[in-house]
This record gives structure tokens, sequence and C-alpha cells, in this order.
């Protein structure tokens, strides 16, 4: 019986919704659009290889010494600026500015 009912819901909605069945070709498109491309994601060890890269080409910008890069390093991970996209900003939050 349940069944029956379970049926007969459905074939209402559908007939009070008036939707018709999508083509091949609309539910691949439709599928495509939900898809939402997700950012790497880069390991700790990865982000300090690219500060070390970044600090690397940018030391004498900024004037100071080599041996600077563990503190500057410890700093933007406290900051959370520990993303290459964000390293200028947290020399900046730090203090440094390109000369």
């Amino acid at each position: 019986m349940a069944k029956k009912e379970f049926k007969k819901q459905n074939a209402q909605q559908s007939e009070q919704q008036n939707v018709r069945p999508m083509s091949l070709k609309e539910s691949k498109a439709y599928r495509a659009s939900l898809h939402r491309p997700k950012a790497k994601e880069l390991s700790e060890a990865a982000r300090q290889h690219q500060f070390k890269l970044f600090w690397t080409q940018n030391r004498k910008k900024y004037g100071k010494p080599k041996d600077l890069e563990p503190i500057l390093w410890i700093h933007l991970k406290a900051t959370g600026n520990d993303q290459p996209d964000k390293f200028e900003d947290g020399m900046a939050h730090f203090g440094l500015k390109k000369n």
C-alpha cells in the first residue's frame, strides 16, 4: 500500500512542477555547472620552500641579511601570511618595506 501512495505523491509532484526531463546535453551541462574546482593546498614544507625562494629573490630589495629568513618564516606562520600570495603582506606586517 505504501508503494502506491509514494508513486501517487511523486506523480502529483511532477505534474505540479511541469518539469520535462533533461536531454543528455542539458544534463551534462547542468552537472558541469555544479563542479567547483578546489584550490590546491600546499603542505607546510612546500610553503616554507616557496618562502625560501621568495626571500632569496627579494632580500636585497628589502636590504636585509640572509640569516633573517627563519625569523621571518616564524612571523609569517604566526600571522597567517604563510601562503605564497601573502608573503609581501607578511613582510609589510613585519615592518619591512622594499627599497
